[in-house]
């Protein structure tokens, strides 16, 4: 998690001095400097604000909260509107919560003065807008921002699940770093405040995930309910779901089934109907069999006494 601490201007202008070596300043009426040590970022912002990220945020923040006694600020008031007018990379995943169907992340870039005009077009979280304007929105803004997206088919997801058991955040930490890879290559010189991810898990969570990968973005911020700190999760949201929405119609075409979303009763009965019509190992095609509707299905035919091919 990210921590952030009030100090006066003579503090930051000694923590401005400390950091001397590593300091970059900014042209941004919010940030007046930002220090990138080996394991950790430091964001100096105008508002007599000091925002600690990275691997080591934890020990950065520590030092300075303890030598003055400094109050910490409440992540999810401070931070987020810290987020909120910067210039920002945004990252999100959708499909997760799907029994059918894909995983999508996306990571978006949005500059401080394309915030108002994606405002203007809707662009807010994707979980409170309806298929159809989610379609609509992401047709709009796909030519004005930056993007990458990833899809991730139901048969890799099973794939990589036998091989790590720890639910699916490994896969999306996975997912998320590739995508923020892109996004920054496209972005080339770009300047960037931010590197924002919809928090699924702790930060030092997400690191172990990617300790095999050789090419890790270390420079991001994991904060809860990411869509509302910047807007540039929101247009990542709402570009994964359009995504996810095609690539479900397309596999309800090809299997000619209208798979449902989610993971209610009518999902199971969904599954169990295909299972009936083709057998068990088409459900590995077209869901995530790690979720507990695999198992209520095994489980009806198993009551039933169904004689079900394998």
């Amino acid at each position: 998690m990210s921590r952030a601490i009030k100090v006066t201007t003579e503090q930051m202008n000694a923590m401005l001095e400390y950091y001397a070596n590593f300091l970059q300043y900014q042209e941004n009426s919010h940030i007046i400097a930002r220090a990138r040590t080996e394991n950790a970022v430091i964001t100096f912002y105008s508002t007599n604000t000091v925002l600690f990220q990275g691997i080591s945020e934890l020990s950065e923040y520590s030092y300075w909260a303890e030598k003055w006694g400094l109050k910490t600020t409440k992540e999810k008031e401070e931070v987020k509107s810290l987020y909120e007018n910067l210039s920002a990379i945004g990252s999100d995943e959708v499909g997760t919560g799907d029994y059918f169907g894909p995983i999508v992340v996306c990571s978006t870039f949005v500059s401080v003065n394309q915030i108002p005009q994606l405002k203007q077009l809707g662009v807010k979280d994707s979980k409170l807008l309806t298929d159809k304007a989610i379609n609509e929105i992401a047709y709009k803004i796909k030519d004005l921002i930056p993007y990458s997206l990833l899809v991730l088919s139901p048969e890799k997801i099973n794939a990589l699940n036998q091989t790590n058991q720890d639910n699916f955040n490994f896969i999306k930490a996975f997912l998320h770093n590739c995508a923020i890879n892109s996004i920054l290559k496209k972005l080339d010189n770009v300047k960037y405040d931010a590197i924002i991810i919809d928090e699924f898990t702790p930060k030092e969570k997400y690191f172990q995930y990617l300790n095999n990968h050789p090419q890790v973005e270390k420079n991001i911020t994991m904060v809860p309910n990411g869509e509302k700190a910047h807007i540039a999760v929101a247009a990542a949201s709402i570009l994964a779901r359009a995504a996810f929405l095609q690539e479900l119609k397309k596999m309800s075409r090809q299997w000619k089934v209208e798979f449902l979303k989610g993971a209610s009763n009518m999902v199971d009965k969904q599954a169990i109907e295909l299972v009936k019509k083709l057998g068990f190992k088409s459900l590995s095609k077209v869901a995530k069999m790690k979720f507990a509707n695999t198992e209520r299905v095994y489980d009806f035919f198993h009551s039933h006494k169904s004689n079900i091919n394998e």
